[in-house]
């Protein structure tokens, strides 16, 4: 900037030198040679400048859950559910979830929210009841997620099955993204660890359209980056929801239209 400054100063000098005024022609004469020697002062100081190469900028995670088209107006539904499994008894439990519900389901460790969830996705038999999902409702799930990361295949190889239709130098891109590299993505799945199952896990509902989120504790094992960016992830997310957590930060800065409480195998809606 000073160096242009310096040129555009001699330049206006030089242009007015051509009056007949004598005098004004010296004194402007003699101003732009200083300024002209101003200029080459700087032209050597920028000269002898070092060259400072940008720092290699290391991959942010910004992370966005994909949407799949919109289900039905009815989500799942349980009707009169109930399951016992020894000495724990669940239900009767009644509970409809309707499309872009988002749903905060709290409760003590032992409760039955797991229960409660296994039930609504139909993945658990039950002993009375009912229970379905609405149409086109497509699942995502952290904790079914991150049991896709436990095999002997590379993590690469298995998160490809798991988005057959996605380049395998895209699966590199995105699960670097999260913070899982080279060093990580050549490696068996078994061998991860739990913060980088769950990171995988997260990088899947990125990479896969969902349209009914359900995140068991989805913050265990997760540093404070990624817990923010998730949530900020949720605030976007238009979809259904349904969100466990024990940690009540999360439970502040989520937004959620219904609260359930589980207590004892008994389900209630606060």
């Amino acid at each position: 900037m000073q160096r242009g400054w310096m040129d555009k100063g001699v330049r206006n000098a030089r242009r007015k030198a051509t009056d007949s005024d004598k005098l004004g022609r010296n004194v402007r004469s003699e101003a732009s040679e200083k300024q002209a020697a101003k200029a080459r002062q700087t032209q050597r100081m920028i000269e002898r400048l070092d060259v400072v190469e940008e720092p290699r900028k290391e991959w942010e995670l910004r992370m966005e859950i994909a949407a799949a088209p919109r289900s039905g107006a009815v989500v799942a539904t349980l009707r009169d559910a109930a399951v016992r499994r020894g000495d724990f008894s669940f239900g009767p439990a009644s509970l409809q979830i309707d499309w872009a519900d988002r749903v905060a389901i709290t409760g003590a460790n032992g409760a039955g929210k797991s229960t409660l969830l296994a039930a609504l996705l139909g993945r658990l038999p039950l002993d009375e009841g009912y229970a379905a999902l609405g149409p086109g409702v497509v699942v995502g799930e952290v904790d079914q997620a991150r049991g896709l990361f436990y095999g002997s295949e590379s993590l690469l190889e298995a998160f490809c099955a798991a988005v057959p239709d996605t380049e395998p130098a895209e699966v590199r891109t995105l699960l670097a993204k999260f913070g899982l590299r080279a060093a990580h993505v050549l490696r068996p799945a078994t061998t991860l660890s739990p913060g980088e199952r769950t990171r995988a896990a997260l990088a899947l509902l990125q990479g896969r359209g969902v349209n009914l989120l359900v995140l068991d504790e989805p913050t265990n094992h997760l540093d404070l980056t990624a817990i923010e960016q998730l949530e900020s992830a949720l605030d976007s997310y238009e979809g259904t929801l349904l969100l466990v957590t024990h940690d009540r930060r999360m439970l502040d800065a989520v937004r959620t239209t219904r609260r359930v409480e589980v207590a004892a195998g008994k389900v209630t809606e606060l």
